[in-house]
């Protein structure tokens, strides 16, 4: 198991999780996935889910910038 990973969005980096106990920790490398940002993962899968679902719908993002 390992303790870092880069999730990558259409093979663009869009952030690194670092773990945190049993879990990780978003930290958002590209400014559409900033919403991101701290969120805790319980693993790898999640977090990408979490990220690509932004991808397709990046209003969502906005909205919750706003």
């Amino acid at each position: 198991m390992f303790d870092n990973y880069i999730i990558e969005i259409d093979d663009q980096a869009a952030g690194i999780l670092i773990r945190s106990g049993r879990s990780f920790a978003f930290h958002a490398l590209e400014g559409a996935f900033a919403t991101l940002e701290g969120q805790i993962f319980t693993d790898a899968i999640a977090a990408e889910r979490a990220a690509r679902k932004i991808r397709r719908h990046p209003e969502t993002q906005l909205a919750r910038a706003s």
